[in-house]
């Protein structure tokens, strides 16, 4: 993984499995400090990048994809690719559902957030994941 800078961490990857075009540019444009984000518009392109690409560091999917629903592709990441089972998972909705939630962690989300999530949310949520605080960007 590359370094920015003496003293300034590698950028992580982070692939983006969204079917909203401004829903990617809003994550794309919060990690990207310190991310190389790629994004797909869906669950079978995503699994593609998965098998196709280095490791990624971490992976948000939309709940709603066309084709393979975000629940089977978390489902399909967790279950068929060993090198992708640890990845840290975050999974976003629209549908205001506490069921979503659960069944988003039950497939092997590791969190869940909800739209509309605010960019404090967002930046929180991913910096977890990451491991790594996500520098305040305003929009």
């Amino acid at each position: 993984m590359e370094s920015l800078a003496p003293g300034i961490p590698a950028r992580q990857r982070v692939l983006i499995a969204d079917d909203d075009a401004a829903v990617c540019s809003l994550l794309a444009l919060v990690l990207r400090p310190v991310a190389h984000v790629t994004t797909v518009h869906d669950a079978e392109s995503a699994l593609a990048l998965l098998v196709e690409e280095p490791p990624f560091d971490a992976i948000i999917s939309d709940f709603m994809l066309p084709g393979i629903s975000g629940l089977e592709f978390v489902k399909r990441v967790r279950a068929t690719e060993p090198r992708t089972q640890k990845t840290p998972i975050l999974m976003i909705s629209g549908h205001d559902r506490a069921s979503i939630d659960v069944r988003a962690r039950e497939a092997g989300a590791d969190a869940f957030l909800n739209k509309p999530f605010t960019l404090a949310q967002l930046r929180h949520t991913i910096g977890f994941l990451l491991g790594r605080p996500i520098a305040t960007i305003s929009v």
